[in-house]
């Protein structure tokens, strides 16, 4: 398991933030499955394949239960790169469930419902459906049944579905838009309930520790009071505003010695021409400037 999908895992196992993608996802934000209708489903599923027997294995699953009658069996799928083969998977996983439904035999059967976040920066090139992964023969293909992946990219989602998360998926939504089109990063000031799986997640993707250094920074207090990224991100502007300064003072000093000096004989000329001791010719003359090159220096430093 890579790390990267271990981190998305971390996050989206929580019943909040799960029933916050699928509610933005799919109904448009309305709060239509609820966190304590959501039951952990186990991952793991099996494959007959060369005479072997094969596991696969879910990112994230749940059972969408209603006084305990299943409504529906979700799955997460997430993607960092681009998979032509993403459909047949889906179809793969999906199968595997619907299978362990026949072998059951209950009296009702449920729908399989998966979900492919595609949190990558280049475009989609690959098929979304089963149609658009095969090469079909056009007298075959009527007869092809299609199957379609409920696919998002996360760099696509616009700043309106943004705003709809109300779970911590909001602030990852944020960042890889922002990472993803190139823009300037806004984070939200709502405060995360996940913070180190929030700030685990962008340090791994942007191979940035800052985030995560920020936080681990906080005061045990600070945390428990619940902090946002909007926080993180200003202490961390202005930690390196700060930290600019020092190395800009840094650099100065040389350079700052040798315009003091400069400085120092320009105020002993301006006094000995104040005294009518030289004349303002005279003075830029030992300046080496021109006159009007010494009124102006002469003039920012009365």
């Amino acid at each position: 398991m890579g790390e990267k999908d271990m981190m998305t895992k971390n996050l989206e196992q929580y019943n909040d933030v799960f029933c916050d993608i699928i509610n933005v996802l799919f109904f448009n934000g309305e709060d239509v499955v609820k966190a304590d209708e959501l039951e952990p489903a186990g991952k793991d599923s099996h494959y007959k394949a060369d005479g072997k027997i094969h596991s696969q294995e879910r990112d994230v699953s749940k059972f969408w239960k209603n006084a305990n009658i299943t409504i529906a069996f979700v799955g997460i799928e997430n993607q960092i790169g681009v998979d032509k083969g993403m459909a047949l998977r889906v179809i793969s996983y999906d199968g595997a469930e619907y299978r362990n439904q026949y072998k059951s035999k209950n009296e009702k059967y449920y729908p399989v419902i998966t979900l492919v976040i595609y949190f990558g920066k280049d475009d989609w090139t690959c098929g979304k459906s089963l149609h658009e992964c095969l090469e079909i023969p056009e007298k075959l293909r009527e007869f092809v049944s299609d199957y379609k992946m409920n696919f998002y990219a996360v760099k696509d989602m616009d700043e309106e579905q943004i705003s709809k998360f109300k779970s911590d998926f909001r602030a990852i939504a944020e960042f890889f838009y922002a990472l993803n089109n190139k823009t300037e990063y806004h984070p939200t000031n709502q405060k995360l309930h996940h913070a180190e799986e929030v700030l685990d997640m962008i340090s791994t993707f942007s191979k940035d520790d800052k985030f995560r250094d920020e936080y681990n920074s906080l005061s045990d207090e600070t945390k428990g009071d619940g902090i946002s990224m909007c926080e993180i991100y200003d202490n961390i502007m202005e930690k390196g505003i700060e930290k600019g300064i020092e190395k800009g003072i840094e650099k100065g000093i040389e350079k700052g010695i040798e315009k003091g000096e400069k400085k120092g004989v320009l105020k002993i000329l301006i006094g000995l021409v104040k005294d009518g001791i030289l004349t303002l010719a005279e003075a830029a003359k030992r300046a080496d400037m021109t006159v009007e090159e010494f009124q102006m220096q002469t003039g920012l430093m009365a």
